[in-house]
């Protein structure tokens, strides 16, 4: 294992913060991070010194507004959503992040968002870095900032299609599309999803989300269960969403 992580890191991630440091790591994927730190840290002390876990259950805070600016979190596993609120209440998905991502740039820069938090949309394990180590653990370790890089570049491309999204369908198009999406596995069942989280996904409210899916209903396309829809036509589903195969 040993020998295995030090030529890791002089292939990918040696300690320097020059540039053919951080290219050597660009081919990476961000899949590969939470395997490679989890490396990193059994062989190195002083990273782990460092290094907080934090295991965190479904629908719970991953971190608030001052924490995600005190602190750089590492998703090792699972799947976080960063939210935002208006003064309304309304809560708004603005990016969902997998595994390898890093997020809480707040502890390099000291800019704080009041509206942007996290949550963990299933149960996660992350790792907290507090923000008096994470610029040196970033400069020391180029993963980070890659890793860093690689989720600013996600989380604008989920925004930029939100917006297209926003700008030219309608709800009940969006909603069709989404459904779709969450339905990974293609068994046609979404389980533990509630019409809430379809609601914030959406940037709308739960009531007008659970009026589209009983519409949805009626129509033969989806049967509703607690936290749990079925896709009951996916093409006719697919349809509405505008989801077409060339």
């Amino acid at each position: 294992m040993k020998s295995g992580l030090r030529e890791l890191q002089s292939n990918t991630f040696s300690a320097q913060t020059s540039a053919n440091s951080l290219a050597g790591i660009s081919t990476m994927r961000m899949a590969s991070v939470p395997q490679m730190l989890t490396m990193l840290r059994e062989e190195d002390p002083a990273f782990d010194k460092v290094v907080v876990t934090q295991r965190v259950e479904r629908g719970q805070q991953v971190a608030s507004p001052e924490a995600m600016a005190s602190r750089m979190y590492v998703l090792m596993s699972g799947k976080v959503n960063l939210l935002c609120t208006n003064n309304e209440g309304r809560r708004l998905v603005i990016a969902t992040l997998e595994p390898g991502a890093i997020f809480g740039e707040g502890a390099l820069n000291d800019i704080r968002d009041p509206n942007v938090f996290a949550e963990a949309a299933e149960d996660a394990l992350v790792w907290v870095i507090p923000s008096s180590e994470a610029r040196n653990m970033t400069m020391q370790y180029p993963i980070l900032g890659w890793g860093l890089l690689q989720t600013y570049g996600m989380r604008l491309m989920q925004v930029e299609n939100s917006l297209e999204d926003v700008a030219y369908k309608k709800l009940p198009e969006r909603l069709a599309a989404l459904l779709i999406d969450l339905d990974q596995d293609g068994s046609g069942v979404i389980k533990g999803v509630s019409h809430q989280a379809l609601a914030d996904r959406l940037g709308t409210y739960r009531e007008t989300v659970s009026a589209i899916l009983r519409d949805f209903k009626r129509q033969g396309l989806v049967e509703l269960g607690y936290r749990r829809i079925k896709l009951a036509d996916v093409e006719a589903l697919r349809d509405v969403a505008g989801l077409w195969d060339w």
